[in-house]
């Protein structure tokens, strides 16, 4: 083990969902390993950030709030060259931990910002409306999004690196342009 700093993160996959270690961010990490594998220039260091794990939330009994330590997450998303943002669907949108997420940046804060939205819902209309809905919040924060969301059902999770290869074969070219636009 090495006591010299991790390498800084230029793909950053930011899961909306309250429970950690969940099927989203598995497919998001998908999506963020394609990417990287199809992206033109050196090799990219990826960083995983959970809110479930960040924000200390709990849906048990005895709700637990509070931010946990580390790394600040809010400068890893700011400094992202990728951000891949990533949530399952709740009565037809984005989740509200994602949402108070997001929330704390202030407008255009995330503007050289180049951004993938993902959804993963139970039937096709709430995945579309969710992916769409998270696009739209991830421009108004001033991300550059230039390929369409990507909505995934839950039926469909069983291969999570197929789907992820597939469209990330259709949209890498718009993204590699965009990430060379905003450098």
């Amino acid at each position: 083990m090495s006591d010299s700093p991790s390498p800084t993160p230029d793909i950053v996959v930011l899961v909306g969902n309250p429970r950690a270690g969940s099927r989203t961010r598995g497919i998001a990490e998908a999506v963020a390993e394609a990417l990287r594998d199809r992206l033109n220039g050196p090799p990219r260091v990826v960083q995983v950030l959970e809110l479930a794990e960040i924000v200390g939330v709990s849906f048990g009994p005895e709700p637990a709030y509070g931010a946990k330590t580390g790394p600040d997450p809010f400068a890893a998303v700011r400094s992202a060259r990728l951000l891949v943002v990533a949530t399952p669907t709740y009565k037809g949108s984005y989740t509200g931990l994602l949402k108070v997420f997001l929330d704390q940046f202030g407008h255009r804060e995330l503007a050289g910002v180049v951004a993938v939205a993902l959804a993963v819902a139970a039937s096709p209309a709430h995945a579309d409306a969710a992916s769409s809905a998270l696009r739209d919040v991830l421009v108004e924060l001033g991300a550059q999004v230039p390929a369409p969301p990507l909505a995934v059902l839950e039926s469909q999770l069983t291969d999570v690196y197929e789907i992820a290869a597939q469209w990330a074969d259709q949209h890498t070219t718009a993204i590699d342009a965009q990430r060379a636009s905003v450098a």
